[in-house]
């Protein structure tokens, strides 16, 4: 049988040295294979915190405990190596296993996150924007030295809560170790050999899906296609804007991890115009859109540009106000503009640097495939003169 890895992860204290102790040679004595930094490590990196998480990459499940101290701290990340550790794996979708002390999750459930939740509320109200770091709103509005706890403890629970993680109990000693080898024993017989292949099952999936989808839509759309003019151009639509879909963006602001700028949601309308004379006239919408026609002189508007580029490049723009982004491209005399509703804290100022990020993001996703193979099936690479 494969032998299953089990990161395991916590703050180097003395509290928690024995049960990192048991749990480790627990899972060894069932076959499986833990690794901790103690000793289970080869360092990959001279940087040993780049190898912590290499090592986090490459196992099956992440096994952490929480106790009441937060461990080394990265400035420059703004988090510590244990909760760099814990996003690797959240985004890595790894199995999670977080065990908390029993005194630590009952305080942060009673006490402490209804006062993150208020102090949260209270600065939105006072700033008009979420902040930036929730740990400095806890350092700033919550009274915090009451408890024996460190308050980045209480930021990294808050954090783990949000991302839907769900909290096992555990006490000081080592009485817990017999719940735990159950608990892997149940987990073990159900989905360890599911575990150990999934990345292939999913791959497989995912390209027999993407594939199939797109032949079949590739051939509807071949098909509403009659001696160069599209007869359907409602159903064109629906075909292009069900194949849009949206996307979360992230950036790699600092070393170690990355943080999510925001999301573009599924596209909401599609328009098409079409040159007739001096005007852009919409000639066909699917969705939540308002048809309008623009003159070739209108410079400000975005399917005008768009139709004047030469290059025939795709094109984003952005309406804050409207809380959308507008991603146009050129087909022959066509200009297909797709409505991308915006999801989270965006602004005029992150729209503005991030903007060719988002572009690219589209151009990297499969719904541009059907935007590229348009642009052939119309005649859309010849550049007009």
């Amino acid at each position: 049988m494969d032998r299953t890895t089990i990161f395991i992860s916590s703050v180097a204290q003395d509290s928690l040295t024995p049960i990192r102790n048991s749990v480790f040679e627990e899972i060894r004595h069932m076959g499986h294979e833990p690794i901790r930094f103690e000793d289970s490590m080869r360092y990959i990196h001279e940087d040993s915190v780049q190898t912590c998480l290499e090592y986090v990459s490459k196992s099956d499940i992440f096994l952490l405990f929480i106790a009441d101290k937060a461990g080394t701290m990265l400035e420059d990340e703004e988090k510590t190596i244990t909760h760099l550790e814990f996003l690797r794996a959240y985004h890595e979708k790894k199995r999670l296993i977080v065990y908390v002390f029993d005194e630590v999750l009952t305080t942060y459930f009673q006490q402490i996150r209804p006062q993150i939740l208020k102090a949260l509320e209270r600065y939105v109200q006072e700033h008009h924007q979420a902040p930036d770091s929730v740990l400095r709103v806890i350092e700033q509005y919550l009274d915090v030295q009451s408890f024996n706890v460190e308050a980045y403890v209480w930021y990294f629970l808050y954090d783990a809560e949000q991302k839907g993680v769900y909290f096992e109990r555990c006490a000081i000693g080592t009485e817990m170790v017999s719940n735990m080898k159950a608990y892997f024993s149940s987990l073990f017989k159900e989905s360890i050999q599911l575990l150990n292949i999934r990345p292939e099952i999913e791959q497989s999936i995912e390209y027999v899906q993407v594939y199939g989808d797109y032949y079949e839509n590739s051939l509807e759309l071949i098909s509403l296609l009659d001696n160069g003019r599209i007869t359907d151009w409602r159903r064109f639509l629906t075909i292009l804007r069900s194949q849009m879909t949206g996307f979360e963006l992230f950036t790699r602001k600092t070393k170690y991890h990355q943080e999510s700028i925001g999301a573009i949601m599924d596209s909401n309308a599609v328009t098409v115009y079409e040159k007739t004379n001096n005007d852009m006239i919409c000639i066909e919408y699917d969705g939540i859109a308002t048809p309008e026609s623009f003159s070739l002189d209108d410079c400000s508007s975005y399917v005008v540009q768009t139709y004047h580029d030469k290059l025939n490049n795709e094109k984003l723009y952005y309406s804050v106000e409207e809380k959308t982004c507008y991603f146009l491209f050129k087909a022959g005399s066509y200009i297909f503009c797709f409505h991308l509703p915006l999801l989270g804290g965006w602004d005029q100022y992150k729209l503005q640097t991030y903007q060719d990020d988002i572009l690219n993001a589209i151009l990297e996703a499969k719904g541009y495939a059907y935007c590229y193979f348009v642009k052939k099936l119309l005649g859309g690479l010849a550049i007009e003169g």
